[in-house]
């Protein structure tokens, strides 16, 4: 059972890493503007951004503001609360680390240090850089970790299943607008989930060592 659980570990490590070295190669090929980053971000302009009525884009940007600063703090703020009172200091340590480094401090230091241009020809335009995707990595650090809590703490099957579904459809519909409204490239979008996939695995990895066990599910 020790040697299952110790090959499950490193099976885990291993993927985390080859994503990790998906995001270098992401990063190599934007900084040196490789051509098959050109063609992938073609590629995804001609995929993603579908012709839509003026409500849908702004239906659309009212949804992807779900990814923004303000709203992914205060939807943290609520997930460390209640996870301090049910789950207690390490549950609620765990997740405000994982979540200011995969959320915050890791793509803030990416965009400075990569400094690549947005989109100019998009339906709307935003100053900053676009390498990594903020929104893409912030949504997918908060809502990847509440997949987490979900998949090891929730007891209730439906539940559980309905709280892993509907984050995982936030994640995806998040990065997405972020394409379809022109404020990133595909290449900003697949190295933003490289990177932050890479991370929740060690924030998931870590969190099976403090809670001691992979199948503790709590009543809710």
């Amino acid at each position: 059972m020790d040697e299952l659980k110790f090959n499950k570990q490193k099976l885990a490590l291993v993927v985390s890493l080859l994503l990790f070295v998906g995001f270098i190669v992401m990063v190599w090929g934007v900084s040196f503007y490789r051509p098959w980053i050109a063609e992938l971000d073609r590629f995804g302009n001609e995929l993603f951004r579908l012709e839509m009525s003026e409500v849908g884009v702004s239906l659309i940007y009212s949804f992807t503001q779900i990814g923004n600063i303000r709203t992914l703090l205060l939807t943290a703020l609520v997930v460390s609360i209640v996870l301090f009172y049910r789950e207690g200091k390490y549950c609620f340590l765990w997740f405000g680390f994982s979540m200011g480094i995969a959320g915050g401090g890791a793509p803030l230091l990416m965009k400075n240090v990569i400094q690549r241009a947005r989109p100019v020809d998009g339906l709307m335009t935003r100053s900053g850089y676009s390498f990594p995707s903020g929104h893409t990595m912030g949504s997918l650090a908060l809502y990847g970790l509440i997949i987490i809590l979900a998949a090891i703490y929730i007891k209730k099957v439906w539940l559980r299943y309905v709280v892993m579904v509907g984050s995982f459809m936030i994640i995806l519909i998040i990065s997405w607008s972020r394409i379809h409204l022109g404020f990133h490239f595909l290449s900003d979008i697949m190295g933003s989930f490289f990177f932050g996939l890479s991370l929740l695995i060690v924030a998931w990895q870590i969190l099976l060592k403090v809670n001691g066990a992979t199948n503790s599910y709590k009543e809710l």
